[in-house]
């Protein structure tokens, strides 16, 4: 049996595998511009780039970004054995938030899953790409998130709870934890998510006012694929979707300050409740 941990082309990384849905209308919607556009989304990287990627012979100076395209499959793996670190977790899972963020924007949903695992990048990402981690990403993306988000394996939430190479130099895990809560949810199964539109209000410009916008542009989105689904399994992707997007509205309304108005003196919770799907 391969000793991944001791055989030195493998290295740790946090492994996440997307399907983009609804790609095949995409390549009959859109052009080769636009398309490119929207995939090249998946390579963001949020930590800056004030150091130069480098790597010793040992392992890498800090965490870095790698992302695998082929049509509406997509791999993308953050490396975790660096010499600084950064907080990789919470890095990727703001990356994640971003890319749903713009996902939604330009009217596409993606599902995805990640894991940790051992990965063969190449020293200068030169692949060929495979690994554990890729295959337990594949299958749990295949055979568990059913509806288009992205959820986080139970093994990554275990592994940074108890492995302080995964926290930021000079957290606690209570700093961690915080980080995690603002960026996830779980389902009635236990399933961590990334709870894209409640943590999107905070990595919006315009704060509230861009956060309406946002939402609204999901509410559309998630309104015409109730309407212009035929196929059941694709419906109730788009239902899941629903009572995801009221239950953030409704969490929201409760948690207003009764009154509240804008800057145009109307009332926030008449914006909110408009933002509602009733379909």
């Amino acid at each position: 049996m391969t000793d991944f941990e001791n055989d030195p082309d493998y290295e740790e990384c946090l492994v996440t595998f997307f399907d983009v849905l609804g790609f095949r209308n995409l390549l009959h919607t859109r052009s080769g511009a636009e398309i490119r556009h929207l995939l090249s989304v998946f390579r963001r990287v949020s930590e800056g780039d004030a150091t130069p990627p480098t790597r010793s012979d040992e392992m890498r100076m800090i965490s870095e970004v790698h992302a695998e395209i082929v049509s509406d499959a997509i791999v993308r793996t953050r490396t975790i054995e660096t010499q600084y670190q950064a907080g990789p977790l919470v890095w990727e899972l703001i990356d994640l938030l971003h890319i749903q963020i713009e996902c939604v924007a330009n009217g596409i949903l993606v599902r995805g899953a990640m894991t940790i695992g051992p990965m063969h990048l190449g020293i200068e990402f030169s692949g060929p790409v495979f690994g554990p981690g890729l295959v337990q990403a594949c299958f749990m993306e295949e055979g568990e998130v059913i509806f288009p988000r992205i959820a986080i394996h139970e093994d990554v939430i275990e592994r940074h709870r108890q492995d302080q190479t995964l926290w930021r130099e000079g957290h606690s895990y209570e700093d961690e934890e915080r980080h995690l809560n603002n960026l996830l949810r779980q389902d009635e199964s236990g399933l961590h998510y990334i709870d894209y539109l409640r943590a999107s209000l905070g990595e919006l410009d315009g704060e509230y006012a861009g956060w309406v916008g946002f939402l609204g542009r999901h509410k559309t989105l998630v309104e015409s694929g109730l309407a212009d689904s035929t196929n059941a399994t694709v419906r109730r992707k788009y239902s899941w979707l629903k009572n995801y997007h009221n239950a953030v509205i409704d969490e929201n309304l409760a948690n207003l300050e009764p009154g509240a108005l804008t800057e145009d003196g109307d009332h926030w919770e008449d914006l909110f409740r408009e933002l509602r799907i009733e379909t």
